[in-house]
């Protein structure tokens, strides 16, 4: 039996999205199953024991080197989803690349995926972006002793379904925005959710680099973005590491 169930019940979704539920397996490997007979907009989602994973099909008009910014714009946007629907006053953040942190501890993080076969010039026939969170630590007897990780249950968020539904809204303003206004309108966004704060000196991003300077040392830091998707350890084989 296909593991995937597809459905649009109780998670109001814009009409560019088809939502799939995925019942077993990896949201992210089974979107790229899809990606090339579903195409744009498949959204695959998985609401499993203390898990939360999203994946979404893209088809970018751009080359890869530019295309892979649709990363940071997802990060964005999720990021964006779970400041809407947390407690107020409690801040959401991003460890680079890809790391998820509330009230500094760890809530999961995102990832990527590319079309085989694209190189840098090369317009992917479809990239996916995907994220896990941690939906609850039910399972642990003493959740207290995991100091650096926490839940969507423990820290009151709105339900599951909403945080999605904002999400894909967020995903159609900001592609919108790179459109109009550049890519940099979302990027900024990306890196003032970045910790540590750079508290002097300039952080951008240039191509697929987020560069680093700090005038006060002379120092100046470089790190790719994608090549860094694990370098943080969020997450292992089980998904977001508690």
């Amino acid at each position: 039996m296909d593991s995937i169930t597809q459905t649009a019940r109780n998670i109001p979704l814009p009409p560019p999205y088809t939502l799939h539920w995925l019942t077993q397996g990896d949201t992210l490997a089974e979107a790229m199953r899809l990606a090339p007979r579903e195409g744009a907009g498949t959204l695959v989602v998985q609401r499993a024991p203390g898990l939360l994973s999203i994946a979404l099909v893209l088809e970018p008009e751009q080359p890869l080197r530019e295309a892979q910014m649709a990363f940071a714009l997802g990060m964005v946007a999720l990021s964006d989803a779970l400041a809407a629907h947390c407690p107020p006053e409690r801040a959401v953040r991003l460890v680079w690349p890809a790391e998820i942190r509330f009230d500094k501890a760890r809530l999961g993080g995102g990832r990527f995926a590319v079309a085989p076969g694209a190189g840098p010039e090369d317009v992917p026939d479809w990239l996916v972006f995907g994220a896990e969170l941690i939906a609850d630590r039910d399972h642990l007897r003493e959740p207290g002793r995991f100091p650096d990780s926490t839940s969507l249950k423990e820290e009151a968020f709105d339900a599951a379904e909403a945080i999605i539904s904002t999400f894909a809204s967020y995903m159609m303003l900001y592609f919108d925005r790179w459109a109009h206004d550049g890519i940099g309108a979302v990027t900024n966004r990306y890196l003032l959710r970045i910790d540590p704060p750079l508290l002097r000196g300039v952080r951008r991003i240039e191509g697929d680099r987020l560069v680093e300077i700090t005038p006060a040392s002379g120092g100046k830091r470089s790190a790719p973005m994608l090549e860094a998707l694990g370098s943080t350890g969020w997450r292992d084989a089980k998904g977001p590491v508690l």
